[in-house]
């Protein structure tokens, strides 16, 4: 019985020694950059949280000084101050932006300009009648 010799390459086991080596130090590598990407992210998503907030606070405010025109308006009519159709028109935009964002937040207080509106609705559809604008 003969025994076969076994061709043994020193370079492939230095070829796996060196692969396993270079495949640890990039996942420590690797470690570090997935570490700054989850940081990122949690940035990210903190900053779209508090984009939200604002834009929501934005639409807030930009609803109650429509409201403060239209109770100003409305004050100004029950005092007999004319004005033109174009100032009137304003007001309709603010009453309709007014109106929409009281539809879509249900929990905002809207009673506070209700008798403003019908207020200014009646005397616009006066003047236009009479053609009675400034």
């Amino acid at each position: 019985m003969q025994i076969t010799p076994i061709k043994v390459n020193p370079w492939s086991a230095v070829g796996k020694i060196i692969g396993n080596g270079m495949r640890a130090i990039g996942k420590s590598m690797n470690k570090d950059v997935m570490d700054k990407l989850e940081s990122v992210q949690k940035e990210l998503k903190d900053l779209g949280e508090k984009h939200n907030k604002l834009e929501r606070r934005m639409d807030k405010d930009d609803a109650d000084e429509c409201r403060t025109r239209i109770l100003r308006f409305a004050d100004e009519l029950r005092r007999d101050v004319k004005h033109s159709e174009e100032f009137f028109n304003q007001i309709l935009d603010d009453i309709s932006h007014y109106k929409l964002y009281c539809s879509d937040h249900p929990e905002y207080k809207n009673d506070k300009a209700v008798n403003a509106i019908a207020k200014i609705e009646k005397v616009y559809q006066k003047c236009m009648d009479e053609d009675s604008f400034l």
